[in-house]
């Protein structure tokens, strides 16, 4: 404990750029926002007994509708805390709790969005640290909150979402002679249902398709052991971000591949988005002269600045330097304390509301309200607006006396209060975390235990038929639920030899149309790839549950159902009797690499495989059985 403590405390003592944070809460925002989208959009399939036909007892329409508006909070960096404990909420109530959809992602999202209630996620880029300027700003003093926080915030996260997956990841593929053979990369793309392109050109190059299998087997064993080390951060980027990005291109599950891209952000090195920083800032396009004697100007150079991610502005007072600028020299020092003047990167003095239009519309942030300006009748009610503002301060000039504004002293550095004597709140935050390391450290052994390889390894020696191990299994498991379902702390058995072998048939639904048409339902297409309905958490669903390696026909028939259910709706067409006709496509079962694999189950043909009927809002099965064609 004295050497976990002394470690922490040096982790916490260490401060670094919080850029990588910020840009990591806004690309994860966004990925875990499209994929609350995506189940909104599917919310009745999801939770419907019968989607549509036989809705559920609860409408969770309106609660993911507000988990949705705690996640672009959590994106815009508003009230960021409090956001990110009630998506915490959400995600129990939706992820921890949804099974027959459920997918390896969600776990991800309940390991970070955890951590994300106690990480400094919003010191930059955020409405958070804009509150904190207005606040304890003045026209003497520009407060400036810290750009700086722990590494510790960095490291947690990777080792959570990133480290503790890949370790227990290699207790599976160290027992599956699919990846010890090296093909478990190639087995999983060259399954039609499985990938949503054809990539045979480089399925195609064993040599290379061997390296990627290999690579990843070796990456994910070194990774817990090496991404905190400073020589080793770039490489592990550039290869996780590859192997994650090629996952992007193969498989239907963009929201997992983006979602780890996205805590891959935090490895990159703060050098590279500083050295990015420093290069938008010679980008200015403008300069803004503001009074800086007056309170109302200092709070709209703060929003603007704050905004301006890009630098397109440059801030400069008219008392230290309008006054002496050439282009001036024909305005009275009373307008120019009066009104707005800005010169632009080509010289062109702009006026009042025109600089503010001027620099809305390069501020991607602001480019919408700076395209309302210019439309009728909000370009005359700006103009309105403007000028009321300028007609009162010509009256009587803005102070912090008169405009009312009272400079607050700047916020206390809590780290150094004292609870005891010799004990401060910065030692209770290193205990607590070290404590939680340790915690969460036995919630992924205890996770591990329960692995492939540690189970054969039990087996073998004959520890599983012990008393001893009976015991242990009580407590074992009850704990492997809870850090499931709060923390994401669970098994990482992806694409194992049992998700695929004997896995030999395709099986596509095709609609009858009333005009006599007929058409694939966008489960599976004319090549068996999946369609659009059939991505992340559907295609876990569709492709392992409805369907499996060995299909339970009383399965398969209430997943047709669901899903034809869904899409009769979605088409209007609930109300009418509605035949489909189920294909299967029968491919081969592989146990080593094969040429042209993929391109030649493409090639295989669909078969009759019977139908299903709904009449009358009833649902009819007359599938024959798959596992016999």
């Amino acid at each position: 404990m004295k050497y976990l403590y002394s470690k922490i405390e040096n982790l916490y003592n260490k401060k670094v750029s919080a850029s990588g944070l910020a840009l990591f809460r806004i690309f994860y925002g966004f990925v875990l926002l499209f994929e609350v989208l995506q189940l909104f959009y599917f919310r009745h399939l999801v939770f419907d007994k019968i989607p549509y036909f036989e809705p559920s007892e609860i409408d969770f329409t309106i609660p993911l509708v507000l988990w949705m508006v705690s996640i672009s909070c959590i994106i815009l960096g508003f009230f960021t805390r409090f956001s990110s404990v009630i998506n915490y909420l959400f995600s129990i109530v939706f992820l921890s709790t949804i099974s027959s959809y459920e997918y390896h992602m969600f776990y991800a999202y309940m390991g970070v969005n955890f951590l994300l209630m106690f990480v400094n996620t919003y010191q930059v880029f955020s409405f958070d640290r804009l509150k904190m300027k207005l606040k304890y700003s003045n026209s003497r003093t520009l407060y400036k909150p810290s750009r700086k926080v722990s590494v510790l915030n960095y490291y947690i996260l990777i080792l959570v979402a990133i480290g503790f997956v890949y370790f227990d990841s290699i207790f599976f593929k160290l027992a599956s002679p699919l990846w010890l053979k090296g093909l478990g990369v190639w087995l999983p793309a060259s399954l039609p249902h499985f990938t949503h392109i054809n990539n045979s050109f480089l399925l195609n190059l064993k040599w290379l398709i061997l390296f990627l299998g290999y690579l990843t087997f070796v990456f994910e064993t070194t990774f817990i052991f090496t991404f905190f080390r400073k020589k080793w951060r770039l490489p592990l980027l550039i290869v996780g971000i590859g192997l994650h990005f090629g996952i992007l291109i193969c498989f239907p599950i963009p929201w997992f591949a983006l979602g780890v891209m996205s805590i891959y952000i935090l490895m990159i090195p703060h050098k590279f988005i500083s050295r990015v920083r420093q290069y938008f800032n010679c980008n200015t396009h403008i300069t803004f002269y503001y009074d800086e004697e007056c309170p109302l100007c200092i709070r709209a150079k703060i929003i603007i600045s704050h905004l301006d991610f890009f630098n397109v502005v440059a801030f400069k007072g008219v008392q230290t330097y309008g006054f002496k600028e050439i282009k001036f020299k024909n305005i009275s020092r009373e307008e120019l304390l009066d009104n707005i003047y800005s010169i632009t990167k080509k010289g062109k003095i702009l006026i009042g509301v025109n600089a503010y239009r001027f620099i809305l519309l390069r501020i991607p942030s602001l480019l919408l309200v700076g395209l309302i300006m210019y439309i009728p009748p909000f370009s005359i009610i700006s103009r309105y607006i403007y000028s009321k503002v300028a007609s009162n301060r010509n009256t009587e000039r803005c102070t912090e006396d008169n405009c009312g504004y009272t400079p607050p002293s700047f916020p206390q550095e809590v780290d150094s209060v004292k609870i005891l004597k010799d004990f401060s709140i910065k030692d209770l935050k290193i205990k607590v975390i070290s404590l939680s390391v340790i915690i969460l450290l036995i919630f992924q052994i205890n996770v591990t235990y329960h692995s492939l390889l540690i189970n054969n390894i039990k087996e073998n020696i004959g520890f599983s038929e012990t008393n001893f191990a009976a015991k242990v299994n009580i407590p074992s498991k009850v704990i492997y639920k809870l850090s499931s379902m709060l923390l994401g702390i669970t098994s990482h058995a992806v694409f194992m030899d049992a998700h695929m072998d004997d896995y030999n048939h395709i099986i596509a639904v095709q609609v009858l149309l009333p005009n006599g048409d007929k058409q694939f339902i966008p489960l599976i297409d004319e090549n068996g790839h999946p369609d659009y309905y059939n991505y992340s958490f559907n295609w876990v669903k569709y492709t392992f549950r409805v369907n499996s390696p060995n299909i339970d026909q009383a399965v398969l028939s209430r997943g047709l159902r669901d899903f034809t259910a869904f899409w009769l709706h979605k088409n209007n067409l609930e109300n009418h009797d509605i035949k489909f006709n189920i294909l299967v496509k029968k491919i081969d079962s592989p146990e080593n690499w094969s040429y042209d694999f993929l391109n030649n189950q493409i090639a295989k043909p669909w078969i009759d495989a019977g139908y299903i009927m709904w009449e009358s809002k009833t649902f009819s099965s007359h599938t024959k059985d798959i596992e016999r064609l």
